[in-house]
């Protein structure tokens, strides 16, 4: 698409007619006339400004192979890494999130059948995920500048989601020794209440610091 008709596009789009952009650019309904159809540039001013009015940039409009400012080297390798930035912190949260459930399953065979053998293999789980994290880690697909927080990330949320049970089982032996009997409904807002307490603890203890 060349200059022109990236011009003539963006002044439609804007509702504008030749002589109301002339009118803005401080030039004769000609000038932009030329600009369109004859693939005369403007000088470095009336570009700059048709920038401003259009909020593009002035590389989208001299390059003819940039069909937008998406095109541009710059945006597009920005777009590439944010998307690979997400990519990395979507596997990590799925990883830490298999903590809670190796950690459903080790209690579930432990309270059905009190089978060790489960107990054992669903912790060999567990520590093969801590391992993998952090063998990818060290592995230099994450720039180096990522690791802190994405190894600070992951371990926060383990401990979010290992820490459930331990805090509910914590609770319902406390609350033994409170005086006056509790309904479960009552148990749960405390142990609720308190697994909260301990998430935003570790997320002020974790949190990146400006």
């Amino acid at each position: 698409m060349t200059f022109g008709e990236k011009l003539l596009k963006l002044r439609k789009e804007q509702g504008l007619s030749q002589e109301g952009l002339a009118e803005r650019l401080s030039v004769s309904r000609q000038a932009v006339s030329r600009w369109e159809n004859e693939g005369i540039l403007p000088d470095c001013g009336n570009l700059l400004e048709l920038s401003r009015l259009f909020g593009v940039s002035t590389d989208y409009l001299l390059h003819d192979d940039y069909q937008s400012d998406g095109d541009l080297p710059a945006v597009r390798h920005a777009q590439t890494r944010l998307a690979k930035e997400k990519e990395r912190q979507g596997v990590l949260l799925l990883l830490a999130g298999l903590h809670a459930v190796f950690l459903l399953l080790a209690i579930g065979a432990w309270g059905a059948r009190g089978n060790l053998f489960a107990v054992v293999l669903c912790c060999a789980a567990s520590l093969g995920d801590i391992l993998f994290v952090e063998a990818y880690l060290r592995s230099g697909h994450a720039p180096a500048q990522e690791v802190p927080g994405l190894r600070r990330r992951y371990y926060r949320l383990g401990v979010w989601f290992f820490s459930w049970l331990p805090v509910q089982w914590l609770c319902v032996r406390m609350l033994h020794f409170w005086p006056r009997p509790m309904n479960t409904l009552a148990v749960r807002a405390v142990t609720t209440g308190a697994w909260l307490l301990l998430c935003a603890g570790v997320w002020c203890l974790t949190r990146e610091k400006k």
